[in-house]
């Protein structure tokens, strides 16, 4: 088995790195990357069984997939979003053969402080910060698709542990630099804060259930109030685990129809 990784940039470089350290054969492809081994798919020859990472800016997703499927590859990672819009997105999953595996990378579920919360029962509210220090958002992405993604992954993900569906979505604020996402779905409200203007990178969970609330903090990633200290996991490489492993997590459609409507909100504020 080879892996191959369309894309060496920031995050190409950092699965290069995990996939090599644990002894993987990579190639890797960029046209504009002098360090990478070729420059065009078209260059590489490879084996159905072997892995697949798209690791590109998500406005490429959509033409790449589509050049794998036709050239039969059959284990593909590409990176969030699968693409930029639903439409892409649903055309992607209309065309994949039915023998590929399509992995998308909801880094944040594979998080073991995430997977505790999604244990908890009676949940009422959720309330999340997603507060990012500034960095520059890729052009071809807005602040939605680039970092409410990770929020709006984790909260389908305790929805779904808890057998809850959304019914609406309200979007009062949003530009280019923060969002803020409201929205009940059953007997649960939640309310989201997006932000890209903070001093510093933080995320915070708060679950309020029935008898107890239940906070999660980057600051102490690994400690839950009322739960107590999870064990320590590298959720990159569990996602690589389960990619490996053709283990997929089952629902990028419904991220991708939730980061959908939160799209339609944010663009009225255009």
């Amino acid at each position: 088995m080879k892996c191959f990784i369309v894309g060496l940039g920031y995050f190409g470089t950092i699965l290069n790195t995990k996939l090599t350290k644990n002894n993987y054969d990579v190639t890797t492809i960029d046209p504009y990357n002098q360090m990478a081994h070729y420059k065009s798919i078209d260059d590489v020859k490879f084996t159905n069984d072997d892995r697949w990472f798209i690791t590109t800016p998500a406005s490429t997703h959509h033409s790449i997939l589509i050049k794998l499927f036709s050239k039969g590859v059959k284990n593909i990672w590409v990176e969030k979003p699968i693409c930029p819009s639903l439409e892409d997105t649903l055309d992607i999953f209309s065309k994949k053969p039915d023998d590929t595996f399509l992995y998308c990378d909801f880094t944040w579920l594979q998080h073991n402080s995430i997977k505790n919360l999604g244990n908890c029962k009676g949940i009422k509210h959720i309330e999340m910060k997603w507060l990012n220090n500034g960095t520059m958002i890729p052009s071809d992405v807005n602040i939605v698709e680039d970092l409410a993604i990770h929020p709006i992954s984790i909260l389908m993900f305790l929805l779904m542990k808890s057998k809850k569906s959304i019914h609406a979505i309200d979007v009062p604020y949003a530009n280019e630099k923060s969002v803020l996402i409201n929205g009940k779905c059953d007997d649960i409200s939640f309310n989201i804060e997006v932000s890209n203007t903070s001093m510093k990178k933080s995320r915070s969970i708060s679950l309020y259930c029935k008898d107890d609330v239940y906070r999660w903090s980057s600051d102490d990633e690994y400690f839950i109030e009322n739960i107590g200290i999870v064990e320590k996991t590298d959720a990159i490489e569990m996602n690589i685990h389960h990619f490996m492993s053709r283990n997929s997590i089952g629902y990028p459609l419904d991220i991708a129809r939730t980061l959908e409507i939160v799209n339609k909100r944010f663009r009225t504020f255009d």
